[in-house]
């Protein structure tokens, strides 16, 4: 084979790798770890749907209590000054 081939060609050396090191990063494990954090993503933008829901709820049964409130303080004032 002609040697200018052989430089071009030539093989790398495989480096040492420590046995106790963590395998090393992997496409399939960076889209498993998209999926899991968009469906965590997709979860909490539902929790947070329904605890707006609840919290719009909420404040208008706390309305409507005050409003009954203030209903009845004006009409016991009223039969009060009678």
């Amino acid at each position: 084979m002609n040697p200018l081939f052989k430089k071009l060609f030539k093989q790398k050396k495989t480096r040492v790798r420590d046995p106790n090191a963590p395998p090393p990063p992997t496409l399939l494990g960076q889209v498993k770890e998209l999926r899991t954090t968009k469906e965590a993503i997709e979860q909490h933008n539902s929790d947070i749907a329904y605890l707006r829901n609840r919290v719009e709820y909420l404040e208008s049964k706390s309305r409507n209590m005050e409003s009954t409130i203030e209903a009845v303080r004006s009409w016991i004032s009223k039969s009060r000054s009678r």
